[in-house]
């Protein structure tokens, strides 16, 4: 969960430094996010409720399962929006190698990360021979004042949060390419009066250009057709 917190914590600042909003943010409107409070929800209990150990691999690991397909399907019913299919990923990676391990293996983390992951927990277990898929399990330090070993699915994660983040801060380009070509419609607002001037603009020219092009009709009676003159001759057949 510190590996989670931390990844929210920098995809917060995306917005300050990029010149997002954060009122779009917070008005991001997420499908299910009752899926994400729920799985975000059992997999806070699973750290802090007094689990039995010996329920560890039946309850406990049931229940772990579960969170992952509830923010699986959190995320899966929200791919529209741009950088979630980065998060799944990260998310997905993470779930998998959990189910295959009944909990996140950790690999040398007493030596590599001191006294934080020495006692196992029911996400968290120290790497074996047994271990499957270990290079994405937790493999990676952060060094002090962290102290903690994260995996290649958090870093997925946290990509994905700062993307997720960063586009859900800026006005839609689709909405903004919309209100461009609506402005030209027959009663869009403002669509009058910019007609209005159009026409005027076109009167203006046709003004200053009809003394010229009456002045070359009365000067060649070819110009204009028949109303300006005399239809010309046509060559005689050979």
């Amino acid at each position: 969960m510190l590996a989670l917190g931390l990844a929210l914590a920098v995809s917060m600042l995306i917005p300050l430094v990029t010149g997002g909003s954060y009122s779009r943010l917070v008005m991001t409107n997420f499908r299910a996010p009752g899926l994400l409070y729920a799985g975000l929800g059992i997999q806070l209990a699973l750290e802090y409720l007094p689990i039995p150990e010996s329920r560890w691999h039946d309850v406990g690991f049931g229940l772990l399962v579960a969170s992952y397909v509830l923010i699986l399907g959190f995320c899966a019913g929200n791919l529209i929006l741009r950088g979630m299919a980065i998060v799944m990923i990260g998310v997905a990676c993470n779930a998998l190698v959990i189910t295959l391990n009944q909990g996140m293996p950790v690999e040398d983390a007493g030596r590599r990360a001191g006294e934080s992951w020495i006692e196992p927990t029911i996400k968290h277990h120290l790497a074996d021979d047994d271990t499957r898929l270990l290079f994405l399990g937790d493999i990676i330090v952060v060094p002090e004042p962290f102290g903690v070993v994260i995996s290649f699915g958090d870093l997925i994660l946290a990509v994905g949060l700062c993307d997720l983040t960063y586009w859900a801060s800026r006005r839609p380009r689709r909405a903004t390419a919309t209100a461009r070509v609506g402005a030209d419609l027959p009663g869009w607002p403002g669509a009058a009066a910019r007609e209005g001037r159009g026409a005027a603009a076109r009167e203006g020219r046709g003004a200053a250009v009809g003394p010229a092009r009456r002045a070359a009709l009365d000067l060649d009676p070819y110009v204009g057709g028949a109303a300006r003159g005399p239809t010309p001759p046509a060559a005689p057949h050979a």
